[in-house]
């Protein structure tokens, strides 16, 4: 979308969520939540490629590890759907 619109894509973090919302429960704990920008990433050299999967992946990443990089989060190579599979298998 940003690729096509042509326009950078600023990411954004949020921090302390799982600390208000563990996944082992069902209601949220009250608290504050707090949200970090990052500075713009510009992908103005792949406007020309917005529909290039090989380009859409790239682009993907440098953007989730921007977004890494402001929560702090370790990265897990994993869709969030498999891994919870994984945790039922385990019980």
């Amino acid at each position: 979308m940003a690729l096509e619109a042509k326009v950078p894509v600023v990411p954004v973090a949020m921090i302390g969520t799982f600390e208000l919302q563990p996944a082992d429960r069902l209601i949220p704990k009250v608290g504050r939540v707090g949200v970090v920008f990052g500075k713009p990433l510009d992908f103005s050299e792949h406007y020309g490629d917005a529909r290039n999967a090989e380009t859409l992946r790239k682009v993907t990443n440098q953007i989730m590890e921007a977004i890494r990089e402001l929560s702090g989060q370790e990265y897990v190579d994993i869709y969030a759907s498999a891994a919870k599979e994984a945790l039922k298998d385990q019980e």
